[in-house]
């Protein structure tokens, strides 16, 4: 997939398009993978481009694409043979019970065995051999102070917000439980942050109350996509209609509960995506997690819509989102999505904060 043919092709697009060339480079880095010598499928690493040596950037890209036009390495990011940036901290991307965004401001857990998901196409979990971590309830608090003594603090105080990042939650009595366990540990480490859930199963009233009683509370529902719903996504998610989620975003959002969803960009037609997007701005209250679409193997190829296989499409649907969620004032922020569609700009608008 040849979204980008050479730097100086990089460049006529972001002049074309008015779009800082870092931007455009990520967008078609994300979307087209990189051929590597490294033998591993799925690489985490830090990048600093070198145009915005200043930045360190964290990346997840799939690699082994023989036709991509990027190549990376232990040490550079290539576009078409010439070097754009340098790579740094590169390791494999197998799961771990935590990690930080957002320098130590934000706690991701991957606290339930992700051997229970049936998977979606386009997710990379159920292709790899890597580790499965659970965490037991009676663990979890002491798993939270380690975790807080290893990187330098002596309690999760100054901890904004613990995400509970995991698709393995079939039913939504299951995902409170676990939910409980979770604040009960923060509480046990000194941590009164918000607890941010993604997720399709946190739907109902009932449910929804019990969230609202945990405290501060943040609802990612995980949309992924409009079209094609029961072929790409786990039965747990494409059981709910667009109409069902802008429901169950609205009953959030009246329990006063943060509000976003995950969208997959590249798997539905830009016309589809954008006129069911709409009916998704009233209820969402922070910006929404939209990932350029990455396959792993070719087999998730071919479920790109027609035409996403060029970096203009990805740049038309970039402008469709801004016109739409513009208006609203939420920003994107690269530190919570490493596949964003915006890195350094949003509608021409600077955007600061961490990348990492």
């Amino acid at each position: 997939m040849l979204m980008l043919e050479s730097v100086r092709h990089l460049e006529q697009v972001a002049r074309e398009w008015n779009i800082n060339r870092e931007d455009v480079l990520l967008i078609a880095l994300n979307a087209s993978g990189a051929r590597s010598p490294l033998a591993k499928p799925r690489m985490r690493f830090k990048l600093r481009l070198d145009s915005r040596p200043d930045t360190p950037l964290f990346l997840i890209l799939s690699l082994g694409w023989q036709d991509s036009p990027f190549e990376l390495d232990e040490h550079e990011l290539r576009l078409n043979g010439e070097k754009v940036g340098e790579v740094d901290g590169i390791e494999d991307d197998d799961a771990v019970l935590g990690y930080w965004r957002n320098g130590t401001r934000m706690l991701t857990l991957n606290s339930n065995a992700r051997s229970q998901c049936t998977g979606c196409v386009f997710c990379p979990n159920t292709l790899e051999d890597a580790s499965d971590p659970s965490i037991k309830a009676l663990d979890l608090s002491g798993y939270l102070g380690a975790l807080a003594a290893n990187s330098g603090m002596t309690s999760l105080a100054s901890v904004e917000t613990v995400t509970v990042c995991t698709g393995c939650f079939l039913y939504e009595h299951l995902a409170l439980a676990h939910l409980t366990e979770v604040r009960a540990a923060m509480g046990a480490n000194g941590c009164t942050g918000t607890l941010h859930f993604l997720s399709s199963v946190l739907t109902s009233e009932a449910g929804l109350d019990a969230a609202a009683d945990l405290g501060p509370f943040h609802l990612t529902l995980t949309a992924e996509c409009f079209t094609e719903r029961r072929q790409i996504l786990k039965e747990s998610k494409a059981k709910l209609t667009p109409a069902e989620m802008v429901t169950a975003l609205g009953r959030a959002k009246q329990r006063g509960l943060t509000t976003d969803f995950t969208y997959i960009v590249g798997l539905d037609p830009l016309d589809d995506a954008v006129e069911h997007l709409k009916t998704f701005v009233p209820v969402t209250t922070t910006f929404p997690r939209f990932q350029t679409y990455q396959a792993h193997n070719p087999f998730m190829d071919v479920y790109r819509t027609p035409g996403s296989a060029t970096i203009e499409w990805h740049l038309a649907m970039r402008r469709s989102l801004e016109e739409l969620f513009g208006p609203t004032g939420l920003r994107p922020q690269w530190w919570q999505n490493y596949r964003s569609p915006w890195c350094f700009t949003f509608a021409g608008e600077e955007l600061t904060g961490a990348k990492i």
